[in-house]
């Protein structure tokens, strides 16, 4: 068994679980026959689990529950399962999905540079000068793939720079990822569509 850290800033004081060593070990093989690059998933995955909040042992109040069941929001039976699925850590699980998903749509700069034709350090100058879109996860750029487009001569979306200037310092590339790929009622041809 390998013990987790306590969490020092666990509002109800929660210290770290035991892991069972056989679990930890599945993980990691189920990571290296990825056959990606297995440190930086781990790492991203745990620069990701420190910076989420602790599963939370704190309870609603007993008129908190009342309110939710007698507003016809829950019942009785839902709302016990409701509780149960996050005392078990259904939102942070649902955090790592979506932020996973994410991750999955993007190319590191290797394969950005590669798929583009230009060098690495054409690429660095490129999102320094907002002509492309990168974030670093685990101190490595990585480049969405919602700003690449084989359709076009450059392979760049139409108007990436007029995108990044105005997303950039507005939302998270979580945030930008997502809008970037929903339909928008107000973008219609045959259809709603995406921005992209």
């Amino acid at each position: 068994m390998t013990r987790l850290p306590p969490d020092s800033d666990s509002p109800d004081g929660r210290v770290g679980q035991q892991v069972p060593g056989d679990a930890l070990q599945r993980l990691g093989q189920t990571i290296a026959n990825l056959a990606g690059d297995s440190n930086f998933i781990i790492d991203s995955l745990t620069e990701l689990a420190i910076a989420m909040r602790p599963v939370s042992k704190n309870r609603l109040t007993k008129q908190q529950e009342d309110f939710l069941i007698e507003s016809g929001t829950f019942t009785a039976e839902k709302l016990a399962a409701t509780s149960k699925s996050v005392d078990r850590g259904s939102l942070q699980l649902g955090a790592f999905e979506a932020w996973l998903t994410h991750l999955c749509a993007t190319m590191s700069l290797e394969d950005a540079s590669g798929f583009l034709g230009w060098g690495e350090e054409d690429m660095r100058a490129a999102v320094s000068e907002g002509r492309l879109y990168a974030i670093e996860i685990s101190g490595r750029l990585r480049f969405p793939v919602w700003q690449f487009n084989v359709g076009f001569p450059e392979k760049l979306l139409p108007g990436l720079t007029e995108i990044i200037e105005v997303v950039s310092p507005r939302w998270g590339w979580h945030s930008v990822a997502g809008f970037m790929a929903t339909p928008q009622s107000s973008l219609v041809a045959v259809g709603r569509k995406t921005p992209v």
